[in-house]
């Protein structure tokens, strides 16, 4: 059986759109067929939520699990529609602030747990918090791919460079294997010259890293998350559609470049 690829979007400041391209990305791969693992490293469980609409019991597959204690096996997900593939849940709380906390929780126990709590998925889509900490190195150690989502906002961009030696340091360590697909810009004001610049800006100083799409802030998106769809499901309107190209292009251009390695 074949290792499921694992991605992840790490960005290291709140707001960049992290989990609603994590949400988007598992959805399309299980309309695209796959099998998918979703793993919620994030304690605020933004992930989650934004998959499962509805209360549960968060100790049925607490990702958690995932780093200490005995270890559980995914929550299957319902989706209000048909699709190939599936969806399974690993759902993050504040619990996870164990992890950052124990000294004892090496930074590789997810990948080597991960290995199990996936068999059998084509995809892993992990999301860990928007924080240089231990979760997000354990996420990149346990990746084959990464992805820098950000808002064309000056101290969203400072991050980057701090990001970039993270994973530099994770590839040398620990993941030599690991892929940065590059950054994703979101959240783009197109009437908004600043961000015009900043695109600019990071187009010139790293032609290679900025991906060839964008995703502009639509509210659609937002209200997407909020009932838990993908922003191309449901009835559309002019800027849901557009959301909804948009989004679509990005994603299934980071997942033909997962699936085609």
């Amino acid at each position: 059986m074949a290792k499921p690829k694992a991605l992840l979007f790490a960005i290291q400041k709140g707001g960049q759109g992290k989990s609603m391209l994590s949400t988007h990305t598992a959805f399309l791969a299980a309309e695209r067929g796959k099998k998918v693992l979703a793993a919620d490293l994030d304690g605020q469980g933004t992930f989650s939520r934004n998959l499962v609409p509805d209360e549960f019991d968060r100790d049925t597959a607490p990702s958690l699990s995932l780093f200490t204690g005995t270890q559980r096996a995914p929550m299957p997900i319902s989706l209000p529609y048909r699709t190939d593939g599936t969806i399974s849940l690993m759902s993050g709380d504040r619990r996870l602030v164990q992890v950052d906390e124990n000294p004892k929780i090496a930074v590789e126990t997810l990948r080597t747990r991960l290995d199990k709590c996936a068999a059998g998925a084509d995809l892993v889509v992990l999301d860990p918090p928007p924080t240089l900490g231990k979760r997000l190195r354990a996420a990149l150690i346990a990746a084959d791919f990464v992805v820098m989502p950000f808002v064309p906002a000056r101290e969203s961009v400072d991050g980057l460079g701090d990001l970039m030696d993270t994973i530099e340091e994770v590839k040398q360590e620990y993941n030599p294997n690991l892929k940065v697909i590059g950054l994703l810009a979101n959240m783009v004001n197109s009437r908004s010259g600043f961000d015009r610049r900043i695109l600019d800006d990071l187009q010139a100083a790293a032609p290679d890293m900025l991906l060839p799409m964008m995703i502009h802030d639509r509210t659609s998106i937002s209200g997407a998350m909020a009932s838990s769809r993908p922003v191309w499901q449901g009835s559309q309107g002019e800027s849901q559609k557009k959301a909804g190209a948009e989004v679509r292009q990005a994603l299934n251009h980071i997942l033909d470049t997962v699936f085609k390695n």
